[in-house]
């Protein structure tokens, strides 16, 4: 029996007219929206998580060594992270690879990588997949600006908009995320246990990929004002292709467009044990961010200047995405 999905799905690869519009719609209603036609191939993804899953059953003691200290690159282990203040924090591990060439795929030199994932093979597909996600975004971003009809200007196309404020070779919070969530110990742990605390995310666009009996993700729906389940789409339109993948709008882009897309709320929380959540959890994730510099200011368009005139003073002073981005880790990490 198939789950409900409450977001759409959008193939990106079709020629319409209409897809600018229907992705825009999905943004600005829920937030999130399932996306195919994204060029990533289910073996690439399946051995993406294969290479997540070994990581995490390394020995903590090796994981440690590269545990994540200032900067936002390294491994995170169990109820480090707070998402949400309200609660405990979650009971989840993760490893982070940041400060990243997106040209290359490779992070910087200094930046706390576990040798593991530095082995020739492995470090391959883990740069390999990060230029993929990169490209993948910028497709995105590109068709929301067409949504937007951002306005043109001497120098710049409006489609260019956002995609100019995302140079490959300069500093960004772009972030590849590996996260494990064990499964439920039902003697010691409560039914629906909350793993990843209500949050919004804080660049411009998540990318994700979830696995089939993994599921977890809910968001608060925009429309029906509750808590709704993301299911795991098991296949789309294009044989060989990954599953669709999951898509959110994060904080930045809210920002730019005066809160019509919408960084919707969203949680990972297990199933009762009824309900039958028998497996870890193992996501994917890339979390896209404009180059640190980018002020957060209003997008060029009709449909936004309405909206950014009102409680806006003219000597307003936007804050930088690297500006909002280190307010967000100190209050996750509580530092």
């Amino acid at each position: 029996m198939c789950k409900p999905n409450p977001l759409k799905i959008v193939d990106i690869k079709s020629n319409s007219n209409e897809t600018p519009k229907e992705f825009l719609n999905a943004l600005t209603t829920q937030g999130f929206v399932f996306i195919d036609g994204h060029d990533f191939t289910s073996k690439e993804v399946n051995t993406l998580f294969q290479l997540s899953k070994a990581f995490f059953e390394l020995p903590m003691s090796y994981k440690e060594q590269f545990a994540k200290t200032e900067g936002n690159t390294g491994y995170i282990s169990f109820n480090r992270e707070n998402l949400d203040p309200t609660r405990k924090n979650d009971f989840k591990e993760g490893l982070n690879i940041s400060d990243l060439n997106l040209v290359t795929g490779e992070p910087s030199s200094e930046a706390p990588v576990p040798d593991w994932i530095k082995e020739a093979e492995r470090y391959e597909l883990v740069t390999s997949v990060i230029r993929k996600f990169n490209i993948l975004t910028l497709k995105l971003l590109e068709l929301l600006a067409i949504g937007l009809n951002i306005d043109d200007t001497e120098t710049l196309k409006g489609r260019d908009w956002f995609v100019s404020r995302y140079r490959p070779d300069a500093k960004s919070g772009s972030t590849l995320r590996f996260l494990h969530y064990p499964k439920l110990n039902f003697d010691s742990n409560p039914v629906g246990e909350v793993r990843a605390g209500a949050h919004t995310d804080y660049g411009s666009m998540t990318l994700l990929f979830q696995k089939q009996n993994q599921e977890g993700l809910e968001i608060f729906s925009q429309i029906s004002g509750k808590w709704e389940k993301v299911p795991y789409i098991e296949t789309g339109k294009f044989p060989g292709m990954a599953p669709p993948i999951v898509m959110n709008i994060g904080d930045l882009a809210s920002y730019w467009t005066a809160g019509l897309l919408k960084s919707t709320i969203h949680r990972v929380r297990f199933e009762s044990q009824d309900e039958k959540q028998s497996e870890d959890r193992y996501s994917i994730v890339f979390f896209s961010h404009p180059n640190d510099e980018t002020l957060l200011e209003p997008v060029p368009s009709d449909l936004i200047k309405s909206r950014s005139k009102s409680g806006v003073a003219k000597d307003t002073k936007y804050i930088t995405a690297l500006q909002h981005l280190h307010r967000k880790l100190a209050s996750t990490y509580d530092v």
